[in-house]
């Protein structure tokens, strides 16, 4: 298939259901020529079949099976060198498409060159505006929050409550909705696999703002995004957070500041042990500088079968 004006890349773990879902309200809201390429990270094999099966009537769909469960940033990656689209649309598979979002993202961005990453509207399962967009993490928003921070950021971001609706510049885009220019996306090299799960849309947000690209919100385009459906939340999860958090940190601040938001992360987490469930496991984490090892990255076992 030649001439792809969109690459839908989306991720399968345990979760075929909602990819289903998600294909069949691509399939119904785009017309523009498009691929959907789904990459499996290592699910079991009943998951895979049902995956094939409900999938194996349409024609522009890849399936690509990895052998291991390589995360969210490793996992697109993989599903970026089987893409040709002129853009590239990341999108969680537990989201469905309200409208002709890849219409909209794509007509915005061919006539203004200067935007390198959009996001749409993202409703919850109530009906309501979900975040979106937010602010990257700084040393003003973590001592005095996001409406001290957004007023002395030279660029002023608007707060994620507020009700946008006009397309406007943001900080850092949802990673459950992210269209790239393709062109730019390869420029700065992608995500950074370094991230096993969270954190790489605060990083490559501000990747592409360092390297003078825009970032936006075009709140006409609507999707549904069911939080947390595809993902079991747990303590070893909650860490994944923190080990993306330290890593995210370190990358872009220097050491000073550095050592002073994961300060800011320790205090929080001791207050937090005496009010959540296993939250003084979450502190003892804390303590021993949110080590790499313990990432779900290092778990991961190679399915060698054929």
């Amino acid at each position: 298939m030649t001439n792809i004006e969109v690459s839908f890349i989306t991720i399968n773990y345990n979760s075929s259901a909602y990819t289903i879902k998600l294909i069949k309200s691509i399939q119904k809201f785009t017309k523009l020529r498009h691929e959907i390429i789904v990459v499996d990270n290592d699910s079991k094999p009943d998951d895979y079949s049902n995956l094939q099966n409900s999938l194996s009537s349409f024609n522009n769909i890849k399936i690509i099976k990895n052998n291991i469960n390589s995360g969210f940033a490793s996992g697109n990656m993989y599903g970026v060198n089987f893409a040709s689209g002129k853009y590239y649309f990341f999108i969680n598979n537990d989201t469905q498409l309200l409208n002709n979002c890849a219409e909209i993202l794509t007509s915005y961005l061919n006539e203004n060159l200067s935007i390198s990453l959009a996001t749409a509207k993202i409703y919850d399962e109530k009906g309501h505006f979900s975040s979106s967009y937010k602010l990257f993490p700084s040393l003003t928003k973590e001592l005095l929050g996001n409406s001290i921070a957004r007023k002395v950021s030279k660029q002023n971001f608007p707060s994620n409550k507020m009700k946008l609706d006009k397309p406007t510049l943001v900080e850092v885009v949802s990673g459950s909705c992210m269209f790239f220019r393709a062109t730019e996306f390869c420029k700065i090299g992608g995500f950074d696999t370094a991230f096993f799960l969270y954190c790489e849309e605060e990083d490559i947000s501000k990747r592409i703002w360092d390297n003078g690209g825009k970032v936006i919100f075009l709140p006409d385009a609507e999707i549904f995004h069911e939080s947390g459906g595809s993902t079991i939340q747990s303590t070893a999860i909650l860490k994944e957070y923190y080990i993306s958090y330290k890593h995210l940190v370190f990358k872009h601040f220097n050491l000073f500041e550095s050592f002073i938001l994961i300060s800011l992360q320790i205090f929080k987490l001791f207050r937090r042990s005496f009010k959540r469930k296993n939250g003084y496991k979450l502190f003892l984490f804390s303590l021993f500088g949110f080590r790499k090892k313990e990432s779900l990255k290092y778990l991961q076992v190679v399915n060698n079968e054929k």
